[in-house]
């Protein structure tokens, strides 16, 4: 309903065509009133029990309680059920409630509720998130402000590293051309030189030549033999002597070789982006823990094959589900890793650097940790844009992998590492069996369920090996859980899809080869418990169940 003004007019009045102002309001009719019909109001039986509050109570206030089931659109929210901490209408009592005990009608359930720990604890949460959001608001303003400040900044930094530069240039210009003139100055000294020996050469040449025109046209056939025989030994040795100077002669000029400078400067740097949590502390609604609380109660128990499509080529060891039902599929017959619709659609196929096993998603940070057990590694992808980073090597072969706040567990023989993110150990848990550890699902962040081929364990951080079950569970190759510890595991080569209820510590098989299991591998469920899909690992299909 929407938020009323205190000049609202009367609605009964209203609608007989009267404007009249109103004095109160009911908040179980919703309804401004008169004095006159607040007086009929009151004398009517079925509104005795309504709450009437002054009308300048609401003013710009919004005054919403929604009546009706969510489930049940058109039925009034009329009970309270304490078994499950819920509201719920006479509909939603047949359909789910019937087995509980504490069932209480609203006005029963609500009385005192002001003095509750319940309402305390609401009024403090609802308290301490407006005083967070103010915070978040007024930090991100000052950030923005602060974001403006270091832009300035940076294009500072950058207009004064080009007047570095442009000095350093200038510096740079003035030595080069400083060299230039001295290789000139060298160079033009050495050519002077030359070409007084050039000339005095050319000289003697002359002289000769001179000589023997002299001679040859104007002396006897005696004297031009004399003289072509007294001057052979000096040719010879001007000859000899012009050899040599034109030996030690080079054209010589002066060009420009750039450096790569402009080449390896593509940019005069770059800009960073540097990011700080704003540390505003918010503690999580009580109000939405308990919801948690019963949605992870809900597990799944009847499941329905909605659909089912081949990955062409492959064998799929192991699936990865993402908030949008987007699937990874792990790959166990080449490298190639296969993202696909739930309804088969594939989005992309990513060349791993091997062929993969065990998956864990990471939404929050839109990363995927995958196993290559062929070359000792695990490697992640980017869910968003589908690329793959280096691969982190491990200290063995590791298959089965599980997310831990910010730390990894990986299934190695008989042992699981916890490891840090580049792949530092951090320790080594020894579960005894010389076996794979094939998956590991975490229970509270302190218990770890694995699957060995052997009957279902958890094992807790400290090392402490436990056995789930007294029932069988042999050949365990994958294993998932909820917070509540209830499991869910399939058995290598067998079609069987089995539940462990952590409540009574049973194991029953809730799906089997008639429905459609055959030497299944991999599974997961949806982020909403709706969907769980299986690979059938030999026939290269996945299975798509509808799950309730």
């Amino acid at each position: 309903m929407a938020s009323k003004s205190p000049n609202m007019f009367c609605g009964t009045c209203s609608r007989r065509s009267k404007s009249t102002k109103a004095v109160k309001y009911c908040t179980d009719c919703e309804d401004a009133l008169c004095s006159e019909c607040l007086d009929v109001h009151g004398t009517i039986k079925a509104c005795a029990s309504h709450h009437v509050i002054d009308v300048n109570v609401i003013d710009g206030s919004p005054f919403i309680v929604n009546k009706f089931c969510a489930v049940h659109p058109v039925m009034v929210l009329e009970l309270f059920c304490s078994d499950h901490d819920t509201l719920c209408c006479r509909s939603c009592m047949a359909s789910h409630h019937r087995s509980c005990d504490k069932l209480l009608p609203i006005e029963v359930a609500a009385k005192g509720v002001k003095t509750s720990t319940m309402y305390e604890e609401i009024n403090t949460d609802v308290h301490i998130l407006n005083t967070a959001v103010n915070e978040l608001e007024d930090k991100k303003r000052k950030g923005m402000l602060s974001l403006n400040d270091s832009t300035e900044i940076v294009q500072q930094d950058v207009k004064n590293l080009k007047g570095q530069l442009q000095k350093r240039i200038q510096e740079t210009e003035a030595a080069l051309m400083s060299e230039i003139d001295k290789i000139h100055t060298n160079l033009s000294k050495e050519s002077s030189d030359d070409l007084d020996k050039i000339c005095d050469q050319r000289k003697k040449i002359q002289n000769i030549s001179e000589q023997f025109l002299s001679v040859t046209k104007h002396g006897s056939e005696c004297q031009i033999f004399m003289f072509i025989n007294n001057i052979k030994k000096e040719l010879n040795c001007q000859v000899n002597d012009f050899q040599e100077l034109l030996s030690s002669q080079k054209d010589v000029s002066l060009s420009f070789k750039e450096s790569d400078l402009l080449i390896v400067m593509k940019s005069f740097g770059s800009v960073e982006m540097k990011e700080a949590s704003l540390n505003i502390k918010c503690k999580p609604l009580k109000g939405q823990q308990a919801q948690k609380l019963q949605q992870q109660r809900k597990i799944p128990t009847q499941f329905k094959l909605d659909a089912k499509f081949k990955v062409a080529g492959a064998s799929i060891a192991a699936i990865g589900v993402t908030k949008d039902n987007r699937l990874f599929l792990c790959n166990q017959t080449s490298r190639n890793l296969y993202v696909m619709s739930d309804t088969g659609q594939q989005f992309a196929t990513i060349q791993m650097n091997g062929t993969q096993w065990g998956i864990a998603i990471e939404e929050e940070k839109n990363l995927a940790w995958i196993t290559l057990p062929g070359i000792n590694s695990i490697q992640t992808v980017n869910i968003v844009t589908m690329t793959k980073g280096q691969p982190i090597k491990l200290l063995e072969r590791c298959y089965g992998i599980a997310l831990i706040d910010d730390q990894i567990a990986v299934g190695g023989i008989g042992k699981i590492h916890i490891i840090g993110r580049i792949g530092n150990l951090k320790k080594t848990l020894d579960v005894g069996e010389i076996n794979y550890i094939y998956s590991i699902s975490v229970w509270d962040k302190q218990q770890l369920y694995y699957a060995q081929l052997s009957k279902l364990k958890c094992v807790g951080l400290d090392g402490t090996v436990t056995s789930i079950s007294t029932e069988d569970s042999y050949q365990v190759i994958d294993v998932k859980q909820d917070r509540i510890g209830n499991a869910y595991l399939l058995e290598y080569q067998a079609a069987n899809f089995k539940l462990f209820s952590f409540e009574n510590k049973s194991i029953k098989t809730i799906l089997t080869k008639k429905d459609g299991l055959n030497n299944p591998y991999g599974f997961a469920f949806s982020k909403d418990f709706s969907k769980l899909f299986i690979s059938n690992y030999s026939s290269s299909k996945i299975l798509v169940f509808l799950c309730k």
